[in-house]
């Protein structure tokens, strides 16, 4: 065996060896930001459920995802975070729809285990995801099956290591020196989304409900990135910002199996939003009160699409 053909021979097997590190790594990095994302709820399944969801059969299933602000003041004082950004999603592979159903986090709702009536974003800085929860279900009369709650503050650090996200704007306003057209496809960076989803009082923003929208708009537009072939190249940081900022109490093999058995739910997405009316009550705060034409329409549709 000549020289050339030994050198060729050793770099194929340093090659190798690399390429089984590498497959090592990655393998160690997913597993381990799997476990420390992981946070259960305290219960084995919904109590609206008759049973436990089977994700290996694809059943339908419905995630509540919790926006968390990062009041580093609050938490110091023991207050806990609120939950300011509140959706609802059910998923169906099989009809391939999903619903995204907003919930405005001044909806005056009942605090389930903590005995009292008042906004629903307290529900997680009292009891965390397992009072929040267990209020959403109180309050739509759905079983939520699963959570994720992710930091607003880490989103924009997210968005920054995927290289932006694409959003068409449901309006034409500015805010926080970003401006946005109706209709118009704009590349976000993590900046810019921020401003995109926290505005409501600008002109043209459309208030509560404009902006409930807009948190849709950007969690699918983060969604496609996060599931297009381009966001290998940004594994690494991806994975740290998850790993920092996101809690769920799906583990690591229920989040493979939605990846490899949901796909198709994702064919039609329907963007619902609570109607209703917002006030000062008795308490001299402000609550938004759904109407229950509202919220009978979104029962409906969660549960059509769970096919129960």
């Amino acid at each position: 065996m000549g020289l050339p053909t030994k050198i060729l021979l050793w770099l194929i097997g340093i090659l190798v060896i690399l390429a089984i590190v590498a497959v090592i790594y990655l393998a160690f990095k997913i597993f381990s930001v799997g476990n420390s994302i992981h946070n259960p709820l305290d219960r084995n399944k919904s109590e609206l459920r008759d049973k436990k969801v089977n994700l290996n059969n694809g059943d339908p299933f419905t995630i509540a995802l919790l926006g968390v602000d990062s009041d580093a003041e609050r938490n110091a004082n023991g207050g806990g975070q609120r939950s300011d950004s509140i959706m609802v999603i059910s998923m169906n592979p099989d009809k391939k729809t999903s619903e995204i159903v907003s919930i405005p986090r001044d909806t005056q709702a009942e605090i389930v285990g903590h005995g009292s009536t008042e906004k629903i974003n307290h529900a997680h800085a009292y009891g965390g995801p397992d009072m929040a929860v267990k209020s959403l279900e109180k309050l739509l009369d759905v079983p939520i099956d699963h959570y994720a709650t992710i930091d607003m503050d880490g989103m924009k650090d997210m968005i920054d290591t995927l290289g932006g996200i694409d959003v068409v704007s449901n309006a034409t306003f500015s805010y926080n020196g970003a401006s946005f057209v109706e209709g118009e496809k704009s590349h976000m960076d993590g900046e810019q989304a921020m401003a995109f989803i926290r505005s409501r009082k600008e002109s043209g923003a459309g208030g509560d409900f404009g902006r409930q929208e807009r948190q849709q708009l950007v969690m699918q537009g983060i969604a496609n990135k996060l599931t297009s072939t381009k966001s290998i190249t940004h594994f690494n940081g991806i994975m740290d910002h998850i790993k920092d900022n996101v809690t769920t109490d799906l583990s690591l093999g229920d989040l493979t199996k939605i990846r490899s058995k949901y796909k198709d739910a994702n064919e039609t997405v329907n963007r619902n939003q609570l109607d209703g009316q917002g006030g000062i009550q008795d308490d001299g705060l402000y609550y938004f009160i759904p109407s229950e034409s509202s919220l009978s329409d979104i029962q409906n549709k969660i549960k059509d699409n769970l096919e129960i």
